[in-house]
């Protein structure tokens, strides 16, 4: 017996040696393996490292454990150009300590002013003056000092993605869309709608069709969405895994001024951020072509949540305001008799938490402009308005009859949401 019971711990003991040599290997391959990808994707990002004379002031250095902000930007390099627009432009802030993160977005044809240029879209300073006058023109608009800034290129992106496996979705619109679809050698076009995983073609898609309505507005929720998933995905255990590989790909199409392991620190700092706590919100303004004219007062609301770290719900679109869409009941009605834009305009006032309770056609197809009325509540009618991309706010004075808050008639000015 006494044997039996040596000869089986002899046994146990090897198994467990040969476990532990098994594990030490294994972390071991796991390590190197690390390195080697993080020190190829260092030799990369080193290629395009923003070198701090060449952003001069543009940025601020950020101080240890504190909120800090990046300046993220989608670049749209088109054939044949050295120079580019930004195609998407959000401001983040990170609060490492709060475990809290703000995506403030900035429409690409913001009316702005330039340093040095003069009024223009906001997503030309790219093309004048690079990433530089970019964050300098972004720091003059909203008064918020820059620490890091990040470019990446549309196919940079989609390799982003794909290198993750893709990210999960609820899309809640059909999408088809070939312009937003350019950029990469795969294009995916068409998406339908509904819960699905999206591979990097079709994410690119997803986050930069703006054949809607409301155009770039719709675009931008779209890109906040994908964010907020792509923070929920980003630290499931399936996924950590492809981190290093993920670092390697994107390397090659990213510009920044961060090293790998500041970027490294930064993934640390958002590892237990989920969607859940990441705030976002959109300068709204009215569109006026060839610009969007910002919301200044609102613009100044958001940016002030932003600094003090509070929740970008503490703020409304009707500036001294606290609304709750839910509570505001709307009649949309055609008046242009263009088919479908009544649907349309419901559409986008349904999703963004408005009671719909009628939508028909208008007594006369004779509305060249987008109106919105009310009869008390100028305020509702207020927050509508800048809710679409066009619209102008007059009172009913017993001209139009309608149960609701407010009135939408839509007007022939639909054909130019989308431009």
């Amino acid at each position: 017996m006494r044997i039996h019971d040596e000869r089986r711990r002899r046994a146990i003991k090897r198994v467990l040696v040969g476990l532990s040599a098994f594990v030490l290997v294994a972390v071991a391959v796991g390590a190197i393996y690390v390195y080697s990808e993080f020190a190829a994707a260092e030799r990369l990002i080193e290629e395009r490292t923003i070198e701090p004379r060449d952003m001069g002031e543009a940025l601020t250095e950020r101080e240890p454990k504190q909120p800090y902000t990046v300046l993220l930007l989608g670049a749209d390099y088109r054939p044949g150009e050295t120079a580019a627009r930004a195609d998407t432009i959000i401001l983040a802030r990170i609060d490492p300590e709060e475990g809290r993160v703000w995506l403030l977005s900035i429409p690409r044809d913001s009316r702005v002013e330039i340093p040095g240029v003069g009024v223009d879209k906001i997503n030309a300073a790219h093309f004048y003056g690079g990433p530089k006058l970019m964050a300098e023109t972004v720091t003059e608009l909203t008064g918020i000092p820059i620490n890091h800034y990040a470019e990446i290129d549309f196919e940079g992106f989609a390799a982003m993605v794909d290198a993750l496996g893709g990210v999960w979705i609820d899309v809640d619109v059909e999408i088809d869309d070939w312009k937003a679809a350019s950029g990469v050698k795969n294009r995916e076009p068409h998406i339908e709608p509904g819960y699905q995983r999206l591979n990097g073609s079709q994410a690119l898609t997803y986050v930069r069709s703006r054949d809607f309505p409301d155009a770039d507005f719709t675009r931008m929720r779209h890109q906040q969405t994908f964010f907020k998933a792509l923070a929920d995905q980003a630290t499931k255990m399936d996924t950590v895994f492809k981190v290093p590989s993920m670092v390697k790909t994107v390397a090659g199409y990213l510009t920044t001024d961060m090293t790998v392991g500041q970027m490294l620190e930064a993934a640390v700092d958002l590892a237990d951020i989920g969607g859940a706590n990441i705030e976002t919100a959109t300068i709204v303004g009215e569109w006026r072509s060839p610009y969007v004219w910002l919301d200044e007062e609102m613009k100044d609301q958001l940016v002030s949540a932003m600094v003090a770290g509070r929740s970008f719900d503490d703020t409304s679109t009707v500036p001294g305001q606290q609304f709750d869409r839910s509570s505001v009941s709307v009649a949309v009605r055609n008046g242009g008799g263009i088919e479908g834009s009544a649907s349309a305009a419901s559409g986008i006032l349904s999703g963004l938490g408005y009671a719909i309770t009628e939508v028909g056609n208008a007594n006369q197809f004779v509305y060249d402009e987008t109106l919105v009325v009310y009869s008390v509540d100028r305020e509702a009618a207020e927050m509508v308005a800048s809710d679409l991309p066009k619209a102008r706010v007059v009172e009913s004075r017993g001209m139009y009859e309608f149960s609701t808050d407010v009135l939408v008639v839509v007007g022939k000015d639909y054909t130019t949401w989308a431009e």
